[in-house]
């Protein structure tokens, strides 16, 4: 026989097992502190046990089973950082100060000082103490005390020279040229002409020393050879050809600064005089180049020497000296980085309306690609030489390239880039007289094809110019 509604016993069973659970556990009877005298005993026993810091409180008047409560005399620590002030503690970022900042309290120094410098020289081991030396001028760098920057790396070049582990000498080594171009970047920074954006305000003020340009370039310079002589020294040979590579950059980015920022109008000063000072910094920087080429040719591995050389000719084309930059960008003796560095060069002098200077180093720069040998690697640079010369709308000159390529399928795809070009710039005519004439039969007709997708992308090109000139008539701003 069925029983009737068993499912009432499951409600029942779960209550009976919630109140279990909710009635607290009479620990007092088991502790004999709590259990032993009368009532008032078991009130001061159960006392005793709230205030004792180290016993946990038993019973409901504590929030949790195992919730500690601290003395009422103790203090919680506040923990590391709760002192801090960064970044406006001097103490902790010392080399960040200005030149007139007050020392930090406690009688220490918040500049680097001579003394320093003096006193990490008492040092005896070589490594350590060029290592210290370093620190030094880095901390003199952030301060902008150049001078004893230029000190403290002349001292750690020293220290390193009487380095006799080769591994910490190398080591020491790579640091002195990083700092020592860190050094000459501050340098020129420092020295060269400020845009004043208030001129007005500092008319009564007085203005602060600066360094003149010509020590400037003059310490920058020193510090470049420094670097250069100390990479050479370097006893790792890969180590030495990289690091004097990276002397030779710092050298040509340097060359730049100088022939672009400095020579600017400063003061009242005539026409003439801007133009003869003008002149004595593009002759430095051209001097910069030359003896950074000089440093260059010295590079043991190939692959370094031929960075270094299309470095500082690259960066004399963005500089605007343009002839150095050809002569450099030819003096490279591997005919692929040569080809590569003159069509840089070339396209710097095309866009800057340099025709004649254009014309001869893209000349090189086709016989460099057509000296070599290997027939894909040909190919490639031939296609990177034409690629420049149709965007700096070069296209007869571009078409006479193709003769560099080693394959018909090769000079077949970049005739199609030339028509599709040539369309785009809505020169259809110059296109459709080339295609008919000099063009083979078998490829007329993808050619014109061409030629038509080159003319249906400016005109789309046109209405979009058209339909957002016309939702932003003042011009849009992003």
């Amino acid at each position: 026989m069925r029983p009737a509604h068993p499912v009432i016993r499951y409600p029942a069973l779960l209550l009976a097992s919630l109140a279990l659970g909710a009635s607290p556990p009479a620990r007092a009877q088991d502790d004999p502190g709590l259990s032993s005298g009368s009532g008032a005993g078991t009130a001061t026993g159960r006392s005793s046990a709230i205030d004792d810091p180290i016993r946990p409180p038993q019973g409901p008047q504590a929030e949790g089973p195992t919730a500690p409560l601290p003395a009422p005399d103790a203090v919680a620590p506040l923990g590391p950082g709760a002192n801090v002030r960064f970044p406006d503690d001097p103490s902790l970022a010392p080399f960040l100060t200005m030149e007139d900042a007050p020392g930090v309290p406690g009688g220490r120094s918040v500049r680097i000082t001579p003394e320093m410098i003096d006193n990490a020289k008492l040092i005896s081991e070589p490594g350590e103490r060029g290592r210290i030396l370093l620190q030094i001028a880095r901390g003199a760098i952030l301060g902008n005390q150049l001078t004893l920057a230029n000190r403290a790396v002349e001292e750690a070049a020293a220290a390193a020279v009487d380095e006799p582990n080769r591994l910490i000498h190398d080591q020491l080594v790579i640091s002195i040229v990083t700092v020592a171009g860190l050094l000459s970047d501050s340098l020129l920074r420092e020295a060269k002409p400020q845009l004043q954006l208030f001129p007005g305000e500092a008319e009564g003020a007085k203005a602060p020393e600066r360094m003149t340009p010509d020590v400037a370039i003059r310490l920058a310079r020193l510090e470049w050879r420094r670097a250069a002589y100390m990479a050479r020294q370097t006893r790792n040979p890969t180590y030495r050809s990289e690091y004097l590579d990276r002397a030779v950059e710092n050298m040509a980015v340097g060359s730049a600064v100088v022939a672009l920022e400095f020579g600017r109008p400063r003061g009242d000063r005539t026409a003439e005089d801007v133009d003869d000072e003008r002149a004595a910094f593009a002759r430095q920087a051209d001097e910069i180049l030359l003896e950074g080429a000089d440093f260059a040719q010295a590079i043991e591995r190939p692959i370094w020497k031929n960075r270094a050389m299309e470095r500082l000719a690259t960066a004399a084309g963005e500089s605007g000296q343009y002839e150095r930059a050809t002569d450099l960008a030819d003096r490279i003796q591997n005919a692929e980085a040569r080809a590569r560095a003159l069509v840089l060069v070339a396209e710097f002098q095309a866009r800057k309306g340099r025709d004649a200077d254009a014309t001869r180093s893209y000349n090189l720069a086709a016989v460099a690609v057509a000296s070599i040998e290997q027939r894909g690697l040909r190919g490639v640079l031939t296609g990177i030489l034409i690629d420049s010369l149709v965007s700096t709308g070069r296209f007869q000159d571009a078409r006479a390239a193709l003769a560099l390529y080693p394959s018909d399928a090769e000079r077949f795809v970049a005739m199609g880039a030339i028509a599709e070009s040539l369309g785009a710039r809505r020169m259809e005519d110059e296109a459709r007289t080339w295609i008919q004439t000099e063009a083979p039969a078998v490829y007329r007709s993808t050619l014109f094809r061409r030629l038509s997708n080159g003319m249906l992308r400016a005109i789309s090109e046109d209405r979009a110019r058209e339909f957002q000139d016309r939702d932003f008539p003042g011009g849009r701003v992003d």
